[in-house]
């Protein structure tokens, strides 16, 4: 099967005018001119832009069910109270958390994303949905484990480090919460875990300015929130440091880690991903709902941090698009250049998700993901980037050559 279209991104190499690509059992075989790669079965997508399916390096999409219910507030600790409440007054069933993970799955295909990084507080439920899906995924099984709940580690471990839904398309990773909601030691508890079934990470860091008060003195907002919960105990350790400290300290960090957020970062902390290996997870449009201060994302690119990009989750998200996300990024940061948007919501996130060398970019011998999206009507000037200026969806999307979603 052969692809056209006005443009192809392959995003690891110069964008190809009037391209097209040659798919043979799923995988990417050439690519170029369309006036160099002919045969009968082509399909011609005119005024649109071929470009690699997008990735959301971070989401919870078994949260879909909070959609519009929990909106986020400038104060983050009292939506994390709010998100709480709303999910313990009603706790969902396993038939509304498997329907909301079904949901999130067809919203994340119309929107061009074929491969997630999605966290999960009840793995069995959400992996039996996922394996299901023709989507790529890295589930991370959530731990917490802190003060009156530090014992639950071993079960909250052995349930997100279950591999028994494990497929070529579905990896399993561990997701310690945050650093203010799982100790030092079941830190460094998860990343012995991981690496002993050679599984990736991923956490919630430097999210909120409060995390700072709460690694280094045991105070804050987060500190009294664990009260109010009455899991706070006076055995939790003080770990004297900053949240990125403290990860890389506790072997968290490391070049199969996803750091979801890093809102509150300083030159040594961007200093310290770095050197880890970690990628970033930075979700554009929750970072600006919350209120957080301007994300670090270029000063991180520049010091050799893969960033990738999020949506985190429908209860503090309009939209679980990645491209949705670039396009509020085009707006808001207009000093930023297209190829180097497109490559965070492409390739970027398969490096962070470990499937850098099956898609992200389309390149000879990776698998067909791709996204088709119109460049709009009207359109005379020959750019590809007007892809960002616009808000159509994509027409076609692809996984492994097959064609997963078509407009309409």
């Amino acid at each position: 099967m052969i692809l056209k279209s006005r443009f192809v991104v392959p995003v690891d190499e110069p964008v190809i005018q009037h391209g097209a690509i040659r798919i043979h059992n799923g995988r990417i075989v050439e690519v170029g001119r369309a006036a160099d790669i002919s045969g009968d079965a082509s399909i011609d997508y005119a005024d649109a832009v071929i470009c690699p399916a997008f990735v959301n390096a971070h989401t919870h999409l078994e949260l879909s069910y909070l959609h519009g219910r929990v909106p986020p507030s400038p104060d983050f600790t009292d939506w994390l109270r709010r998100l709480v409440e709303a999910k313990s007054v009603e706790p969902p069933t396993k038939e509304q958390i498997q329907s909301a993970v079904e949901e999130g799955i067809e919203q994340s295909l119309a929107a061009g994303v074929t491969t997630v990084g999605d966290i999960t507080h009840v793995p069995a439920w959400t992996r039996e949905s996922l394996a299901q899906s023709a989507i790529r995924a890295v589930s991370y099984g959530e731990v917490i484990a802190i003060g009156t709940r530090r014992n639950l580690l071993d079960q909250r471990l052995s349930a997100a480090a279950d591999r028994s839904w494990e497929t070529a398309r579905l990896r399993i990773g561990i997701s310690p919460h945050a650093p203010y909601t799982v100790e030092p030691d079941a830190l460094r508890a998860c990343a012995e875990r991981a690496a002993e079934q050679k599984a990736s990470l991923c956490l919630h860091l430097a999210e909120t300015a409060d995390e700072e008060g709460f690694t280094r003195e045991r105070v804050g907002t987060l500190a009294d929130y664990l009260r109010d919960l009455g899991v706070w105990d006076d055995a939790i350790p003080l770990a004297g440091c900053g949240p990125t400290e403290l990860a890389d300290r506790t072997g968290v960090l490391g070049a199969t880690t996803v750091v979801a957020h890093a809102n509150y970062v300083s030159d040594g902390d961007i200093t310290l991903l770095a050197k880890s290996g970690a990628s970033v997870a930075y979700c554009p449009r929750t970072h600006d709902a919350f209120g957080h201060p301007r994300h670090r994302f270029r000063d991180m690119l520049q010091a050799g941090v893969n960033v990738c990009v999020g949506t985190d989750s429908l209860a503090s998200n309009p939209s679980l698009s990645v491209l949705d996300e670039l396009r509020f990024l085009r707006r808001a940061r207009p000093d930023v250049a297209a190829e180097e948007l497109l490559a965070m919501g492409t390739l970027h996130g398969a490096r962070g998700l470990g499937f850098a060398d099956e898609i992200g970019s389309i390149t000879i011998g990776k698998l067909a993901d791709l996204a088709v999206i119109p460049l709009g009507s009207g359109v005379e000037e020959p750019r590809w980037d007007r892809m960002l200026d616009n808000n159509t969806a994509p027409i076609a999307v692809y996984i492994s050559g097959i064609r997963r979603r078509t407009a309409g």
